[in-house]
């Protein structure tokens, strides 16, 4: 199983961001903290399974007190069955964090950064709202190396408003001089909500074509690749040995429980998703208010139905999804396909006949015929794969969309 734990604070949202997040003060994340300590023993006294993955995400997990993030995870290692060789990931923004801060997390058990930069040009930071210099995103990168991280992710975006495909080269080379072991690319989405999306939804004219999008795209296969970094997925490269496992799982299948706000968990043919209101999340996990921690009817324990729980009478043990939803066969045959073509490698034929008990070509036999006449899926039986081909990769949206 992996684990994932959001911490929804940051000092300011960037421009173009949707994902739950917002600035709180000293108070707040202390109390936020307790909550989500209270959540975690709550699920590790009816999950047994071990931990694979861990990964603290956000918002901006590096905006809380090393202090705090040691306690959550040390919390986790107590509490649940961690593997000794476990990938245990948090994502940091520059200026967020110093050498001691860093060197606090290395010690405390942190084997993995991921760190935001997004750009190299100065401009194009402040244009996207980010808090940082290039400078300082320098200077955090050497810190995190001296302090002994030896596996970090830098994320970076194309597609920027006013960027051209010069500057987006030029911002790979740049990562690429720093010799990270993973690097994500992910073009610029203008999410609703956002102030990107009252600036640019209706003047499309201001980003940058679509033929140059598609260049950035394709350049960035090229470069990466050319530099000794391989596209495991659709936007994520590694050197050899560096993908990352957490990511994978999910694009896998592989049962992850979500604490914090807003989180979503998949586990046991069950997918929810966490409260997203702040005060009522801390509220409902605060020590003397929690009854959920007498409640041992939970969607995840061993054959337990919704509507056994529904029948338990636990009214609060609802209060803390915004979602909760059992997936059925079919779902779970279709997310196989449009969550594991994500990867370069695909998804194996045989895996699909183990896991549900039909053969792929049975249950999907129009759409991989529809996707393979117009050369969007390999099928190679003999290696027991399906995986999108390079124009596949270009439209994979497309593709996925035949499967939901």
């Amino acid at each position: 199983m992996e684990l994932y734990v959001h911490i929804p604070f940051c000092i300011k949202k960037c421009n173009y961001c949707d994902f739950l997040s917002m600035p709180a003060d000293d108070t707040v994340k202390k109390q936020y903290v307790q909550a989500l300590k209270n959540e975690i023993i709550y699920y590790a006294e009816s999950l047994p399974e071990k931990l694979e993955t861990i990964y603290f995400g956000g918002g901006t997990p590096s905006v809380l007190m090393p202090e705090q993030l040691t306690e959550l995870l040390n919390l986790i290692r107590s509490k649940f069955d961690v593997c000794p060789d476990a990938e245990i990931t948090i994502e940091i923004n520059p200026a967020t964090i110093d050498y001691k801060g860093l060197h606090k997390l290395k010690k405390a058990g942190f084997n993995r950064l991921s760190i935001g930069l997004q750009s190299v040009q100065n401009d194009k930071l402040l244009l996207l709202g980010r808090i940082h210099t290039y400078e300082q995103f320098l200077h955090t990168y050497s810190d995190a190396r001296k302090a002994g991280f030896q596996n970090i992710n830098i994320d970076c975006m194309s597609a920027l408003p006013g960027q051209s495909l010069e500057e987006y080269i030029k911002c790979l080379h740049n990562i690429i001089a720093l010799n990270p072991e993973h690097i994500s690319s992910y073009s610029l989405i203008i999410e609703e909500n956002t102030p990107f999306y009252e600036q640019y939804a209706n003047h499309k004219e201001l980003l940058p074509d679509e033929e140059t999008d598609r260049a950035m795209y394709h350049e960035t296969k090229r470069i990466l690749q050319a530099a000794g970094y391989y596209r495991y997925e659709i936007s994520n490269y590694a050197k050899a040995g560096f993908e990352s496992k957490h990511n994978s799982g999910y694009w896998k299948r592989v049962p992850y429980l979500g604490v914090g706000l807003g989180a979503s968990s998949f586990i046991r043919g069950y997918r929810t998703r966490n409260i997203g209101d702040l005060k009522l999340y801390i509220s409902l996990w605060a020590l003397t208010k929690c009854s959920l921690h007498n409640s041992r009817t939970s969607p995840f324990q061993q054959d337990v139905s919704i509507s056994a729980i529904e029948n338990a009478g636990n009214e609060d043990l609802y209060q803390q999804y915004d979602e909760i939803e059992q997936i059925s066969k079919e779902d779970a045959m279709a997310e196989f396909f449009f969550l594991g073509l994500r990867m370069t490698k695909g998804v194996c034929i045989q895996q699909f006949e183990t896991q549900f008990g039909c053969s792929v070509f049975e249950c999907f036999s129009q759409e991989l015929q529809e996707l393979e006449e117009e050369k969007l899926i390999l099928v190679d039986r003999d290696q027991d794969r399906i995986a999108l081909t390079e124009f596949g990769m270009d439209v994979s949206n497309w593709v996925f969309e035949k499967f939901i």
